[in-house]
């Protein structure tokens, strides 16, 4: 198995902290710790955070293409949805291009173009189809409101 390069492992370092304590919250101190590289390292292969967070997209989007390849068999489908599309990375990695999209045009046209489209039709149709996973979306959305409300007490 070929080693990763040291900018693959620097965004592989990043993701779970971009998607913990989101763009904002991450700082590339975090990542530095996190990398185990020099902070002088990330700048050279990132020359500002908004850069590494767009490498981070890229190479999570890159990961998942066959992801997003078009599938047949609603079977397939489904279960791709369910294991892999609303997974909390997967979710959250949607919600951190959605509320830093202005900010980052390149972020959303990469996201909107290599995948956003297809997860809308999968779910669309998936929801349409098995109103059990529907019900599962939307239990998952009401526990996360839950637990929002009670973080903010």
């Amino acid at each position: 198995m070929a080693q990763r390069s040291k900018k693959d492992h620097i965004a592989a370092a990043a993701l779970p902290l971009f998607l913990e304590n989101g763009f904002k919250g991450t700082s590339i101190d975090m990542v530095v710790r996190e990398s185990g590289v020099s902070k002088p390292t990330v700048y050279n292969h990132f020359p500002d955070k908004a850069a590494l967070m767009l490498a981070v997209l890229s190479r999570w989007i890159e990961n998942n293409k066959p992801l997003i390849m078009p599938i047949k068999d609603p079977s397939e489908l489904e279960k791709l949805v369910r294991d892999h599309w609303l997974t909390d990375e997967a979710v959250r990695l949607y919600a951190i291009v959605i509320g830093e999209g202005r900010r980052f045009p390149s972020a959303r046209k990469l996201f909107w173009g290599q995948f956003d489209r297809l997860w809308r039709v999968a779910f669309g149709y998936v929801c349409e189809h098995s109103p059990s996973l529907e019900q599962t979306v939307i239990d998952q959305q009401l526990d996360r409101q839950l637990l929002d409300r009670l973080r903010a007490q």
